[in-house]
């Protein structure tokens, strides 16, 4: 019975973890890029902290875009990470020209949920996007035969 269950979960279209979601190449190039220009600035900046704790920072201050009173759009939910908000953290950390708003807003459209707040994701989403892991597990589903 339960076999039956996971099976027809498994051929089923629904996505059940947003994680395993195929990306396109050109997303996943700008994924890569991001994680780049972080793990630059991370290694230079941050070489004492845990990665970890440097990819939390990093979370913290995109989020803290939509959630600071002053900056705060009405239409994005707190906790929740928009094209903005890691153009902001791009732009901070002096790395702003290094990748596009349109780059940024393929990965936020691709990852992310479009519901009536707008395009964006939350703020596990964005964790997962600058792990390693998800690089590793991801660019290997976007290679031919995968």
């Amino acid at each position: 019975m339960i076999s039956i269950a996971i099976s027809s979960l498994r051929s089923s279209s629904v996505v059940i973890a947003p994680a395993q979601r195929y990306l396109s190449m050109a997303c996943a190039n700008s994924v890569h890029k991001l994680n780049d220009i972080l793990e630059e600035y991370r290694a230079e900046n941050y070489s004492q902290e845990f990665p970890r704790r440097f990819r939390k920072d990093i979370v913290k201050a995109a989020s803290t875009v939509n959630s600071s009173p002053s900056e705060r759009r009405l239409d994005v939910p707190a906790n929740n990470i928009s094209a903005e908000g890691i153009e902001h953290v791009l732009r901070n950390i002096g790395m702003g020209h290094r990748m596009s708003r349109s780059e940024i807003e393929g990965i936020i459209s691709e990852v992310g949920d479009n519901g009536e707040s707008g395009c964006v994701i939350s703020e596990n989403q964005m964790l997962d996007l600058i792990s390693r892991n998800w690089e590793d597990h991801h660019h290997g589903l976007n290679q031919p035969g995968h």
